[in-house]
């Protein structure tokens, strides 16, 4: 596979520059409110009904050092040593950020599009405990956010492992022993996403299954459609995490499946629950035993990676294959090699 032009290589490194500055900036305006929230003030605020003040500020916290992070992670992919800093800083942030931003990138505009189709009631706008405009400003720049964020890791992402991504899933090696273990882990997660993936489509294709009167009554119209996002992001993640670690499509370039696991699994991660403070607890048993079966399946993702991100990070003396420099290894670290070797000949880092 020939390398690209430096010339292409150049204008998408400064794509991603400028998509990456634009996500801080999206960034701006939820961060000014939920910090305006945590210092006290009650703008766009109507009443926090049954939230205590010190529940208000630890939620708003929380989700403030979130898009925090999203924000501090815009600005590495705008500077020229991003690439040297550690994959898991980058990677384990994004992929939470994929799994919490996707779902609202669709549901959002799929279900005010129902809203507006059926014209049901719309639940920003009889929200007993938030001004209507908060709701635009919230959904609004997140989306905004996802859009660019997303498309400046991708960027960033062929560019660091792009020897990888373009690998085929059949070339794919175990250099240090660990697939029998990925197997096992990944047949876990793949029942648990199953199981939440087939109840969370079930629910969007409109049953009622482990409803009670409560969680009826909380519904509103972007419900369904954030279940069959869940649902089907859950069956095309254990479906791509499958195919990967068991090497079933192995004519397709890595970067396909990856894709497709990548947002899946982390979709069911961020839906777990994981982060409700100062939320309300399950409405019901079964979408307990669902937010459970998302947790699990996510922590198992999580391992899955783990043990694959260790492999592709090992220090050069556990390796394979040689790359310009005598050293041996996999397809992610001589990629690596092969960047800092054209950076030793230009005269500065890539």
């Amino acid at each position: 596979m020939s390398p690209m032009p430096p010339d292409l290589l150049e204008r998408r490194a400064h794509r991603r520059r400028m998509l990456a500055r634009s996500a801080v900036v999206t960034c701006l305006p939820y961060l000014t409110l939920k910090l305006l929230w945590i210092a006290g003030a009650d703008v766009g605020v109507k009443d926090l009904g049954n939230l205590s003040r010190g529940q208000w500020i630890a939620a708003n916290a929380m989700t403030f050092a979130m898009d925090g992070i999203a924000a501090l992670i815009a600005y590495v992919l705008t500077r020229p040593g991003g690439r040297r800093v550690a994959a898991w800083l980058i990677l384990f942030p994004m992929w939470v950020a994929t799994g919490m931003l996707v779902p609202l990138m669709i549901a959002v505009p799929v279900g005010l599009g129902v809203i507006r189709a059926t014209g049901a009631e719309n639940p920003a706008l009889s929200n007993d405990m938030l001004q209507p405009w908060v709701f635009g400003v919230v959904y609004g720049g997140l989306i905004a956010e996802g859009l660019v964020l997303l498309t400046a890791f991708v960027l960033y992402a062929d560019e660091r492992w792009a020897t990888l991504l373009r690998t085929r899933v059949r070339d794919l090696t175990d250099p240090a022993g660990t697939q029998s273990m990925q197997r096992v882990l990944t047949t876990l997660a793949v029942a648990f996403l199953l199981f939440t993936g087939v109840l969370h489509l079930a629910w969007g294709l409109g049953s009622d299954i482990g409803m009670n009167a409560e969680w009826t009554a909380r519904r509103t119209p972007v419900g369904p459609t954030g279940d069959l996002v869940h649902g089907l992001a859950a069956l095309a993640g254990a479906a791509a995490l499958h195919a990967l670690v068991f090497r079933r499509c192995g004519r397709l370039r890595v970067r396909v499946p990856l894709a497709a696991a990548w947002t899946g699994t982390g979709v069911v991660f961020g839906s777990s629950g994981w982060m409700d403070v100062g939320r309300s607890p399950a409405t019901s048993a079964l979408l307990g035993a669902a937010h459970t079966a998302d947790l699990i399946a996510g922590l198992l993702t999580l391992c899955i990676g783990c043990f694959a991100l260790t492999e592709l990070t090992a220090p050069c003396s556990t390796r394979v294959t040689r790359c310009g420099r005598g050293h041996e290894g996999t397809a992610g670290c001589t990629h690596e090699h092969r960047e800092n070797e054209r950076s030793d000949r230009s005269g500065r880092t890539a």
